[in-house]
């Protein structure tokens, strides 16, 4: 027994290896092969990217629908097209292309990033985090993200890697690991504004760390200090923010497309176009999980009846990032028949487990921060992370109320507006699955079936995909297209 064991060990590690591979590039196919046929997006990017092109400035909140964004996607964009000579009206699909797969390549370096993260965790085992990384490879809001023309990706991309950059800083606090989480939080801030939440989220933690040291290094205050006025002075002052010329010309360094609502009533109900919040207890404080059941596809009305979930933000955030078809949009996704509703519901029903984890997981870390900043406990401090992923779930969750609350529409109550937190949902899920599976008074038939029913989703979210990718094929292969274009050009 003795002898063989370290072989046994060996063989375990190349398992998880092989399999951890196999649900990666099973991710990648499902991505490439959504955005090859893929030629529509949640919302226009391209006309800032032909802007730049076209002018050789960066363009203004009012020039276009999307250009009061911060323009580093779009920027990377215009010279990776210009590079590629695709620079006339006649590549305008091949733009597309080219545009979709950088996210998706941007989609596959996220899941690495998951992956390395998950060396950092040895006491995880490796079928927890089998379980967690086949359930984010094949969520289809993620994968439908990546293969859209958005910046949302890039979001994502830069603030999961800042996150777990500032996970091994607090470790380790290694210089190169510092140096990242500063670069990849400007980069995420550049991106797109919701960023600042990861960047408040790392500040505070740094913070946290000092304040539980038992023993004051100044080293550590200067970290602490000098991150936020780097982020902020290089955003600042970087012309794809565009902070100084909006201050100067709108009065405000951060703009948006979209105009505040009255604010809702505590109980009383108010309409607004396209509700959305109609009012605070209706819209924060329900899970509406029957309707959601009966209507699984997004009811794109003015006008809803009270018992509708567009109506509520939970049950929106939920339902958006379990399945593709549920927010009903863009047009082309749109998929008639009773087969993707079916599918819908079979997701909504199996996601309620790792809803489960992850909440518990959540309410587990934020009560362990919270009590060692009570207690001032440098090791519970520790052991949480200095609070690092109570305080990336708490402010994305309270970004989404806080956006819900001010514009009021159901189009705003996305859950891709909380991806950006990815790290922290993951490694709740890792710690409470663990738990889960290795506590020794459940038995083995439990964890089986928990195995079984997610397995079972995540070949529900493949079918969900795939219905959506069998619908695009009549666009005809981006990759012909982008062939096409080139020969044109490069001749």
């Amino acid at each position: 027994m003795i002898v063989f064991q370290p072989y046994q060990k060996a063989f375990q590690v190349k398992k998880y290896y092989f399999w951890i591979t196999i649900i990666f590039i099973g991710g990648i196919l499902l991505r490439a092969g959504l955005a090859i046929y893929n030629r529509q997006a949640n919302d226009p990017h391209l006309p800032v990217v032909r802007l730049i092109l076209r002018n050789d400035v960066l363009p203004e909140k009012n020039d276009c629908w999307e250009c009061f964004q911060p323009k580093l996607f779009h920027s990377v964009l215009a010279n990776l097209f210009e590079r590629m000579r695709l620079v006339t009206n006649r590549d305008v699909d091949a733009q597309k292309v080219v545009a979709q797969l950088l996210n998706v390549l941007a989609g596959c370096i996220t899941l690495w990033i998951i992956i390395r993260f998950f060396r950092s965790q040895p006491a995880i085992g490796d079928r927890t985090k089998l379980l967690v990384f086949l359930l984010l490879a094949f969520n289809p809001q993620f994968i439908g993200i990546n293969s859209q023309v958005t910046n949302d990706t890039f979001l994502i991309l830069f603030c999961v890697a800042a996150s777990c950059f500032a996970f091994l800083f607090l470790k380790s606090r290694q210089i190169a690991s510092y140096f990242l989480v500063v670069c990849f939080s400007i980069f995420a801030v550049l991106t797109k504004t919701n960023g600042w939440v990861t960047v408040i989220a790392i500040t505070l933690s740094l913070l946290i760390k000092v304040y539980g040291a038992k023993i004051s290094e100044r080293q550590n205050l200067v970290y602490t200090l000098l991150y936020p006025l780097l982020v902020i002075s290089v955003v600042t002052l970087s012309p794809l923010s565009q902070y100084v010329d909006n201050y100067q010309k709108y009065g405000s360094p951060i703009l948006l497309n979209i105009e505040k609502q009255p604010a809702p009533q505590v109980i009383m109900q108010t309409d607004v176009p396209y509700a959305g919040i109609r009012s605070i207890q209706d819209g924060f404080f329900t899970f509406k999980f029957a309707d959601l059941l009966k209507n699984p596809v997004t009811e794109l009305l003015d006008d809803v009846e009270n018992t509708s979930h567009r109506t509520s933000l939970w049950t929106r955030l939920y339902g958006s990032a379990n399945s593709l078809h549920f927010e009903n949009f863009p047009p082309s996704w749109r998929t008639p028949g009773s087969a993707v509703e079916w599918v819908s519901r079979g997701i909504f029903i199996l996601a309620l487990i790792p809803l489960m984890f992850l909440w518990v997981g959540a309410v587990v870390d934020v009560w362990q921060t919270v009590t060692g900043l009570l207690r001032r406990d440098e090791v519970s401090l520790r052991d949480a992370s200095y609070g690092l992923f109570s305080l990336l779930f708490i402010g994305y969750m309270s970004f989404s109320v806080l956006y819900a609350f001010q514009y009021r529409t159901y189009n705003v109550m996305k859950a891709v507006f909380v991806y950006p937190g990815m790290l922290a949902y993951m490694f709740f899920g890792l710690r409470t699955v663990n738990i889960f599976f290795t506590h020794p008074g459940i038995s083995n038939g439990y964890k089986t079936i928990i195995v079984v029913l997610c397995a079972a989703l995540s070949i529900l979210y493949v079918f969900d995909v795939g219905i959506l990718y069998i619908q695009l094929l009549p666009n005809g292969s981006g990759l012909e297209i982008l062939l096409d274009s080139l020969q044109r050009v490069w001749r």
